[in-house]
This record gives structure tokens, C-alpha cells and sequence, in this order.
């Protein structure tokens, strides 16, 4: 898998913040934590990211970040980090990008870490893209610790190219999660979509849903994957995809 650097680093500077320096909340509070970003220029670069930490019972908490552009050259990053500890939580995470330019990279990230029984999370990572050279990256992560949590993850990729560009769409998703323990419940879906105009420019998606459980203890998954890509009659179009469940 091909993802961002500043993904990368985001994802592991927030995790380090959280165990270390991020603030504790009690049971019953709401959290929300939400980043908008709006740009329009030559080269447009957006970079975002929340962290959360929470400790209790029965607490909400939202992350979100949108990103818009328009311009030459964009690069959009983001991601939403959050450690639960606790019963009957909700979390939220999205990322929502859209951009309309020549060159496009758009970068996403989800992670959550769950300890505690009846818990609930859903995690969403919805791009879309209208231009020349697109390069999306979408990834969710999940782990969950105690019995009867809910874990839904998806991530959604548009892309849509000028009608007579020959253009190289690259789409790369993941979503993955790590259970310990029973009657949980994981939902993971991908889907892609890539229309390129008339010039034969080639196709490129991939995906992979992966859970992985020491024992399939009354734990319930589902995985779904769905490609769809149009070019013209003389392109190349390569798409592949995985659903994996590993116990033991």
C-alpha cells in the first residue's frame, strides 16, 4: 500500500500525544472536533488532523475534516485519531475531500483504538476528484478490546477525468481491524469509481478488507468490495481486490 507521508506521521505523532500528553474526560460529555478547509489558487496544500482521547462511560465523540480545492496542483491530507476506554461509547470519524485541478493527491485516515463492552464506531473516508493525474489513498483502522462492540469502516473514491486526457487514475483502499473478544459486530466496505474520458489512460484501483480475531466467538463480519472503471477502448484497466478474515 502506497500511503502519504504526512498520513503517516499524523497518524503516529497523534497516537504518541494521545497516551502521553492528551487530556482524560469523564463519563457523559460530548466531544466534537471539526476542521474545514477551503482553497482556491495555483498550488493548493491542506493539511489536517484531531486526536482524542476518552476515558468513562457513555461518551460522544465526532471527528471530522472537509477539504475543498481548486487549482493546478493539490494535495489534501488528512486524519482523525481516537483511544475510547470505557462502556457504551459512540465515536465518529470522517474525512471528506473534494478537489478540481490537473494534478490531484488526496490522502485519508482513520484510527481508533477501543477497550470496553457496548461500544459503538464508524469511520468514513469519502474523496472525490475531478482532473488529470489523480492519486487517492483511503485507509481505516479499528482495534477493539471487550464484548459487544460495533466497528462499521468505509472508504468511498470518485474520480473523474477530462474527456479527451489520456490520464492514469490510481485509487488505494484499505479498511482493517483487530478484534479481541465476543458478540462484536464489523461492517467494512470499499468502493471505487474511475471515469476516465477517451484517451486510453489507464486504470489502477486496488482494495483489501482485513479483520483479524484470536477466536470467532459469536463475532459477526461482513465485507464488501465494488469496482467500477470506464476509459476508452484501447486502455488498461487493473483493479484488485481482497477479504480476508484471520482467526487464531
Amino acid at each position: 500500500m502506497r500511503y502519504a507521508a504526512f498520513t503517516k506521521w499524523a497518524i503516529a505523532s497523534m497516537m504518541v500525544l494521545l497516551f502521553v500528553s492528551a487530556s482524560a474526560f469523564a463519563g457523559g460529555n460530548q466531544i466534537t472536533q471539526s476542521i474545514s478547509m477551503s482553497g482556491e489558487g495555483g498550488h493548493v496544500s491542506q493539511n489536517a488532523a484531531n486526536a482524542a482521547v476518552v476515558y468513562g462511560d457513555n461518551n460522544y465523540v465526532n471527528q471530522e475534516v472537509s477539504q475543498n480545492a481548486q487549482g493546478e496542483y493539490i494535495t489534501q491530507s488528512a486524519a482523525n485519531a481516537a483511544v475510547v476506554v470505557g462502556n457504551g461509547n459512540t465515536v465518529g470519524q470522517g474525512v471528506y475531500q473534494d478537489a478540481a485541478g490537473n494534478y490531484i493527491s488526496q490522502s485519508g485516515a482513520n484510527a481508533i483504538a477501543v477497550v470496553g463492552d457496548d461500544n459503538y464506531a464508524c469511520q468514513d473516508v469519502t474523496q472525490r476528484a475531478y482532473g488529470n493525474e489523480i492519486y487517492q489513498t483511503g485507509w481505516n483502522t479499528g482495534t477493539i478490546t471487550g464484548d459487544g462492540n460495533t466497528l462499521c469502516q468505509r472508504t468511498l473514491a470518485r474520480a473523474w477525468t477530462k474527456p479527451t486526457e489520456r490520464t492514469d487514475p490510481v485509487q488505494t483502499m484499505s479498511n482493517f481491524a483487530q478484534i479481541r473478544g465476543s458478540h462484536n459486530i464489523v461492517g467494512q466496505d470499499i468502493l471505487g469509481y474511475a471515469i476516465v474520458g477517451s484517451g486510453n489512460g489507464p486504470i489502477d484501483q486496488s482494495g483489501s478488507n482485513v479483520v483479524e480475531t484470536d477466536d470467532m466467538n459469536w463475532n459477526v463480519f461482513g465485507q464488501g468490495i465494488s469496482f467500477v472503471g470506464e476509459s476508452g477502448p484501447g486502455s488498461e484497466i487493473m483493479q484488485s481486490a481482497k477479504n480476508e478474515v484471520w482467526v487464531g
